[in-house]
């Protein structure tokens, strides 16, 4: 009996097993969601909001890392794949692969706040134009919703569009696109109908960006661009630029020029826009759309270009900031109520100091710093072409071992400059050592103090040299290197050297941030030691020749003293 039981409970578990082992196995698919809560500098809200939801790639998470591929929707085609790589697809042109990572990788590199926003409308222009499905139905909020969950979505990139009915309501306005990342639960804030402004500055390249660097007198081209944002609800609706320079920058007012989308065709003074130029206060100029609004469309690109010279006002070891505001109606039932958002770029202009010292007889560095150099600096340009760089000096004082020490800069003259020299003087007062590689602003024996210079190569030919010190036959090659970061800030600042004759540079040195200076040791040969007359060779033909008469004369006695015998 108990042989029968074992069987019996035996064959029970044989066919729980087997019975487990053909239930089919289902993969839970990785889901995240996504929250849209209120925006806290606005009185926009999601109440009664109606949300589309649509899915740009799909992701896949691996920990901290996360990968992805196409989505795909139900016919199995690929919703989106034209928008990045068809005939006037986002990808650069040179982009041909066609792959997911080139359109991530494309994506990924749009770093402003602006250009993703643009990015977004155009995105969503896309899904219009092309009868894009959601992925879920719509979703909508409470009238009293303070924020809005959508729930239950497979990981990946999504784009949620405001899709609210504005037929009723004038006070309602339709929030911007938002772009959601889920790989987890995503919480992102209501884009309200703020429009957004960039402001950038022409790089030494050629490209735009958020700094530069520049050399006094230098003309720098900036630009403004904002996305026109929907306006229809309104009766009038305030829009225009206010930009403010740095004090070391002159605007000129005939520069400026308007754009509308990709148009090389600069809009009508007066038919597309009004400019007013201010003379005193914090701004320089307006730029006034609110009288042409019937000019243009929601989500047109609009871009203000104007270019202003760089003075000797510029200020070093710092960002000169150069701001523009927008400032737009917030408020449908309120032509007065007006909201605002700014943004800036940099300019630098960088030091650069150099030192004299000697070299000993055998070629060796000494700790010896040498006065009464002179030179003329030049800035070398693509085509290999020389400028030669004029300056007007000023008195600076430094401190250096709790000692003030009082020393003249030279500051890169503008065009049109009085008392301007071109020759640099290397500090001839005083007697003084220092330990190489000390880098200073300036001020000791041996010190040359530049400011006003971009990054770029220059030559610096030594016209004079010390006294008792060879002048070297051939130019030092200088060149200043910087690296501004996408928020414009410098993150590298560095200075490299070569000379090809007599004198050598030893030493260059490069700060990057905090005092926005480059500095270089160069060195002078002395002269060589010529021989003297009267030195030991005529000695030695002094003795010689004394020796030579005293054996003739005791040649001669010996004869006399035959001859007599």
């Amino acid at each position: 009996m108990k042989a029968i039981k074992k069987s019996l409970a035996i064959l029970v578990c044989l066919c729980l097993v087997f019975s487990c082992m053909a239930m089919p196995i289902f993969a839970t698919e990785a889901t995240g969601s996504i929250t849209i809560q209120n925006p806290g500098n606005s009185a926009a809200t999601v109440a009664g909001k109606t949300f589309n939801v649509y899915k740009v790639f799909n992701a896949t998470t691996n920990g901290n890392n996360t990968s992805y591929s196409w989505y795909t929707d139900q016919s199995d085609d690929i919703p989106f794949y034209d928008f990045f790589y068809g005939a006037n697809g986002v990808v650069e042109e040179n982009a041909t692969d066609g792959s997911v990572q080139g359109a991530v990788e494309y994506v990924a590199a749009i770093t402003d706040s602006l250009a993703l926003s643009q990015f977004a409308e155009s995105l969503h222009k896309y899904i219009v134009d092309n009868s894009i499905a959601t992925i879920i139905d719509p979703v909508v909020a409470s009238e009293t919703a303070t924020s809005v969950n959508i729930p239950d979505l497979s990981y990946g990139y999504y784009l949620v569009y405001d899709n609210t009915d504005l037929s009723g309501d004038t006070s309602v306005v339709r929030s911007a696109v938002m772009l959601s990342n889920v790989n987890k639960d995503a919480v992102i804030t209501l884009k309200a109908n703020r429009p957004q402004i960039l402001k950038q500055v022409k790089e030494n390249n050629g490209s735009y960006g958020k700094g530069t660097s520049v050399t006094i007198g230098d003309v720098v081209t900036f630009k403004i661009t904002t996305l026109i944002p929907s306006h229809t609800l309104y009766t009038t609706y305030h829009y225009s630029i206010e930009d403010t320079m740095h004090d070391g920058l002159i605007l000129d007012a005939d520069s400026i020029r308007v754009y509308k989308n990709d148009s090389d065709t600069a809009l009508v003074e007066g038919q597309d826009y009004s400019v007013e130029i201010f003379e005193s206060g914090d701004v320089d100029f307006k730029v006034d759309f609110t009288d042409y609004m019937d000019c243009y469309a929601t989500n047109d690109t609009v871009t203000v270009v104007y270019e202003a010279t760089v003075s000797n006002a510029i200020e070093a070891q710092k960002a000169n900031e150069n701001a523009a505001k927008l400032i737009y109606s917030n408020d449908p039932t309120n032509d007065e109520s007006t909201g605002n958002v700014s943004d800036s770029a940099n300019v630098y202009s960088y030091q650069f100091v150099f030192t004299k010292f000697a070299q000993d007889t055998n070629g060796v560095l000494t700790n010896i710093r040498l006065a009464g150099a002179e030179f003329q600096l030049y800035r070398v340009e693509e085509d290999n072409t020389r400028t030669k760089i004029t300056f007007t000096t000023k008195e600076k004082t430094v401190v250096f071992d709790e000692e003030e020490h009082t020393f003249v800069e030279y500051v890169v003259a503008t065009e049109g400059a009085t008392e301007t020299e071109d020759t640099l003087v290397v500090h001839s007062e005083g007697e003084e050592t220092i330990t190489l590689g000390h880098l200073n602003m300036g001020g000791h024996l041996g010190d040359v103090a530049i400011f006003g210079l971009a990054e770029g190569k220059y030559e610096l030919v030594e016209t004079k040299a010390p006294d008792g010190y060879i002048l070297p036959d051939e130019p030092f090659v200088i060149e200043i290197t910087d690296e501004i970061g996408a928020l414009g800030s410098v993150g590298t600042l560095n200075v490299t050297g070569s000379h090809t004759g007599s004198g050598s540079i030893v030493n260059t040195n490069g700060i990057a941030e905090s005092i926005l200076t480059v500095w270089a040791e160069i060195t002078n040969k002395p002269g060589a030691a010529l021989p003297e007359t009267g030195g030991i060779g005529t000695t030695i033909f002094t003795v010689l020749g004394i020796v030579l008469m005293a054996g003739a004369v005791a040649f001669f006695t010996s004869r006399k003293r035959s001859s007599l015998a």
